[in-house]
């Protein structure tokens, strides 16, 4: 009984870490929306997103978890390839909401959850259980909710961003996995500090510091920037990569759509964007459907309990 309610907690833990990161990222959508109408673009907004949230990281890490820095041999190249995700999982998205309407490319990257469920059940062959699906339909039903994607009109699609919406789901489970599979050798914070840092050179790479367009360099913008960089990289990814330690990527995956509920309602408060009823109906499956999976394993062991 006592090993129930500590398994229970620490995947309760988890679901916590995932619903404050997803609070974070609908904040970071927010910012990002008024740097790039001031514009900023895509490209180095990711740059120095992963730049500042490495750095941050980074300086934490020497100030008082020194021994946590240390990578594993067998572990260096499983990090380099995660710090290629994230260098790519937040461009293609961008690229993704520039050319196409954004209700369809969060409807095309949050359909990522469902394509993990089915790539779990034919790798593993083993049947998802009724909580995970039960939570997907719900959760992916108040997407659709939502956005509205069904009042938009599909004809015309810009080509370049239905290939980037595509990529943003790739881009998007291995960010997980390979989160998943980092995390299994290296703390959360290091993880994504290191990795943020491989993300931030590459782009450093791709464009460099003197390339930036110079209106990026205003006060107002380096500020807005900063927040980014910290709670709305640093932080979130972090305890992304916590909660992946303590849930599998495929409930991380279906959890992490509260993002949208969240920057939805943060987009009200802050920005007087209007929510309809059918909105706030989606926002209300989304959160339920994420609150059933917290009860699957709870019910798992009560039963073999008995």
């Amino acid at each position: 009984m006592i090993g129930e309610r500590r398994n229970a907690t620490y995947r309760l833990i988890g679901y916590l870490m995932i619903v404050a990161a997803t609070v974070l990222f609908g904040f970071n959508g927010t910012l990002s929306r008024l740097l790039f109408d001031d514009g900023v673009s895509p490209t180095t907004l990711v740059e120095m997103r992963m730049l500042i949230g490495g750095v941050c990281l980074l300086v934490v890490l020497l100030a008082s978890r020194r021994k946590e820095m240390k990578v594993p041999r067998r572990s260096a190249g499983w990090l380099f390839a995660f710090g290629l995700s994230l260098a790519f999982v937040t461009f293609t998205y961008f690229v993704a909401i520039s050319r196409l309407p954004i209700a369809i490319a969060l409807v095309i990257q949050f359909s990522a959850s469902a394509w993990m469920v089915l790539g779990e059940t034919i790798w593993f062959r083993r049947r998802p259980s009724v909580y995970v699906l039960v939570a997907l339909l719900l959760t992916f039903g108040g997407i659709l909710l939502v956005t509205g994607v069904w009042r938009l009109s599909l004809n015309g699609l810009n080509s370049i961003g239905l290939l980037f919406a595509a990529l943003a789901i790739l881009t998007y489970i291995a960010y997980l996995l390979l989160g998943r599979r980092v995390g299994r050798d290296i703390p959360p914070l290091t993880t994504t500090g290191l990795g943020a840092l491989i993300a931030g050179a590459f782009w450093l790479v791709a464009q460099p510091p003197w390339s930036i367009p110079a209106n990026t360099w205003t006060p107002n913008h380096l500020f807005l920037i900063s927040l980014v960089g910290t709670i709305g990289m640093a932080i979130p990814f972090s305890l992304v990569l916590g909660s992946l330690r303590r849930i599998d990527a495929t409930r991380v995956g279906i959890a992490s759509m509260l993002e949208l509920v969240a920057a939805g309602v943060i987009a009200y408060f802050w920005l007087g964007q209007h929510l309809d009823g059918w909105q706030l109906m989606g926002c209300l499956l989304v959160m339920i459907g994420v609150a059933i999976l917290q009860y699957e394993k709870q019910d798992v062991q009560n039963v073999s309990a008995n």
